[in-house]
């Protein structure tokens, strides 16, 4: 009842080329081959409402119901079931009373929303067809494009190393980049189609052509590449850049596998790392190469981070069994004024140990009743604004009105209201919680360095403009001072606290040591009093995740602490929304909310987001994880919408016209500023 489509595409579907023909091809052709190939294969595969490739599943879907006895009410008083199903396609809990479950046993669940959403793609991509025969045509186009994707990896990576770095130089410096572009969104295409599919078979390292086709993602990367390790011809030191943006090869498709799997998988093979695609004599699909958290350049954030707090809890869990207890919430009350709240905090974290801090955290404000996320996510608001705000001798850090970030003020003598920070910090990413972006992405380099993680690189120059663009320029004015008396035009320099010889002179052939060492004072030794105990409060809620040291780098680490960055997607906000308390007849009223909404500049759709959400980040998985509910506020011209930002609420009133909609939207939106930035 209700099943989509079956589809066979991992078998002997035939395809109208076999492996055989593609292996007779010449391989000094495979680039003309596949380039006459592109405009057939590309955008062909239905796709969902995120804009991710899906097939559907090979087998029957049938409708189950969920057992009366699982029934219960929810803390928001819905109705709602256990049925210990997770849905395959959103991975959130299926708890609605039907569910839809493989016809032929198979590991996978839909729940009603996906299933129906998924039954209209497949129905859309269908629907142009003229009868029967158009239709099995199109299926067939569908089969062939996944066949022959697979058909050329197996081909490319059998080949010599010699013919593979050739052709990669040949796709790095010879193909148009919009070109090769497509062919990246294939590949990605393919897998993502194939993905979910085949994490759902017990074996997972069954499917080895689908395993060959992330080996050849993984050789289209490295080709990606090989224009970094050239010079621009301009006569400058400058490295060209990465022939298309790396996140082209981000599988978003992997959002949609089981992450506990995935993170026990990679747990059992830690150090395993995808060999040189140029350089490797032989390719072969080994079980290191048969987890997806194994390519870590192709895994997206939000995957990296749910895996990353499987990872925490883990360690939680084994502080539990080893003490025979249970993991008992870290239960605060707090005061909700900023200096006595900032005072509650040291109060309550100053006294613990690491693994008392390690424990998901709950939060009451002094004098109210509210409780649940909603409370803890108003919580951290107000707990980062109280640190940033601090005055006086506590006041932590100072910001730049240029750059509109926070960096610390290397004259506060506070180590427990820095360790304080950095628990709060960590505490937001094991309760799921986004704070702002506040600091330069320079932090977040400062913070591997603490936690020894091979990803952390070298600070340098540019690094500095980061934090303090006026000092990157007096050092750069250094560096390209030309004549011999830098050591006199300098000379007021003070070397004491950059750890060089005392006899040491600026000087033509010492000033570049100089700039060096003021770098590494700069990022270590200015700031070690205030980032030492902030790293250590960091390091006592996530530093025991082995994942988040081996495989996390300071862009992912600041997009899990705080989000990503992209344009405002207003449509995906709708998709993922919730409307409440409006009636059936006011759903046109709605529709013509989100045309006003979407008509937004770039720039007022920002406002829109803080003004709803105290944050203009993106959630993790994308817009259409941001869950906004819009609720019906009364009626009338007069009053202006507001909002819940803790829990994503916007309170609508029901206004007379399209424009005084726009306008009171508009009034509202303009004052909004989020909090944490000045």
């Amino acid at each position: 009842e209700g099943g989509l489509v079956a589809m066979q595409v991992e078998g002997d579907t035939e395809a109208v080329m076999s492996n055989a023909q593609v292996d007779s091809i010449p391989f000094n052709w495979a680039a003309v081959l596949l380039a006459a190939l592109l405009p057939l294969m590309a955008d062909t595969l239905p796709r969902d409402s995120n804009g991710i490739c899906v097939i559907p599943h090979r087998h029957r879907m049938e409708k189950q119901r969920a057992n009366d006895d699982a029934m219960y009410l929810t803390s928001s008083g819905r109705l709602a079931y256990r049925t210990n199903k997770v849905c395959d396609n959103c991975q959130k809990r299926i708890l609605d009373a039907h569910f839809f479950h493989c016809s032929e046993g198979c590991d996978i669940d839909f729940c009603e929303d996906c299933q129906s959403k998924l039954r209209e793609v497949f129905e859309s991509f269908f629907a142009h067809t003229r009868d029967e025969a158009d239709k099995e045509h199109r299926y067939q186009q569908l089969v062939w494009v996944i066949s022959i994707t697979e058909c050329v990896a197996a081909q490319i990576l059998r080949q010599t190393p010699e013919d593979r770095t050739r052709l990669a130089h040949e796709f790095a410096f010879e193909w148009p980049t919009a070109l090769f572009g497509r062919l990246v969104r294939v590949v990605t295409d393919v897998i993502n189609a194939k993905v979910v599919h085949v994490q759902d078979v017990k074996d997972i390292q069954s499917d080895q052509r689908f395993w060959y086709t992330v080996g050849l993602l993984q050789f289209l990367y490295s080709a990606n590449a090989l224009p970094c390790q050239t010079k621009i011809v301009d006569g400058s030191a400058d490295s060209r850049g990465p022939k298309v943006e790396y996140t082209s090869f981000i599988l978003d498709g992997i959002n949609k596998c089981e992450p506990i799997s995935e993170w026990q998988r990679w747990r059992e093979h830690p150090s395993a790392k995808v060999p040189d695609m140029l350089a490797i004599s032989r390719f072969e699909v080994t079980v290191d190469f048969c987890s997806f958290l194994t390519h870590n350049n192709l895994v997206p954030v939000s995957f990296r981070r749910v895996c990353l707090l499987c990872d925490i809890w883990e360690q939680i869990q084994m502080e539990v069994v080893t003490g025979m207890g249970r993991v008992v919430p870290l239960q605060i009350e707090v005061r909700r004024d900023p200096p006595r709240l900032l005072e509650d905090l040291l109060s309550n974290f100053g006294g613990m140990s690491d693994g008392q801090l390690r424990r998901p955290l709950r939060v009451t404000f002094e004098g109210e009743e509210g409780a649940g996320m909603g409370v803890l996510r108003e919580f951290f608001q107000v707990a980062l604004r109280s640190f940033l705000d601090s005055s006086g001798s506590l006041q932590l850090f100072n910001f730049n009105e240029q750059l509109r970030t926070y960096w610390f003020n290397d004259g506060a003598d506070n180590p427990m209201a820095f360790r304080a920070c950095g628990v709060l910090l960590g505490q937001a990413v094991l309760n799921s919680i986004l704070v702002p972006n506040i600091f330069p992405s320079v932090f977040y380099e400062r913070l591997l360095h603490d936690l020894e993680s091979p990803y952390a690189r070298p600070l340098g120059l540019d690094d500095v403009s980061k934090v303090s663009r006026e000092t990157a320029m007096s050092l750069h004015r250094i560096l390209e001072y030309a004549e011999d008396d830098v050591g006199t035009v300098f000379g007021g320099l003070d070397f004491a606290p950059l750890l060089l010889p005392e006899d040491f002179r600026l000087s033509q052939s010492t000033k570049q040591v100089y700039v060096d060492a003021y770098v590494s004072w700069f990022f270590h030794g200015r700031i070690a009093a205030q980032l030492t105990p902030l790293s250590e409060g960091f390091r006592a809620i996530v530093g025991s995740s082995s994942l988040l040291q081996r495989m996390i780098g300071a862009v992912q680490l600041e997009q899990i602490v705080c989000g990503a960055s992209v344009p405002v997607d207003i449509p995906a906000i709708r998709r993922g929304s919730a409307h409440e308390g409006w009636a059936e007849d006011e759903q046109e009223y709605l529709a013509l909310f989100w045309d006003v909404v979407e008509s937004f500049s770039d720039q007022e759709k920002i406002q829109f987001i803080v003004f709803v959400t105290a944050s203009c980040r993106v959630p993790l998985r994308g817009w259409q994880d941001l869950q906004m509910v819009v609720q019906k506020n009364g009626t009338g011209d007069e009053r202006l919408p507001s909002a819940h930002t803790c829990f994503c609420q916007l309170l609508l009133p029901r206004y007379t016209s399209r424009e005084t909609l726009a306008a009171c939207l508009r009034t509202a939106i303009a004052n909004s500023e989020g909090f944490g930035l000045k």
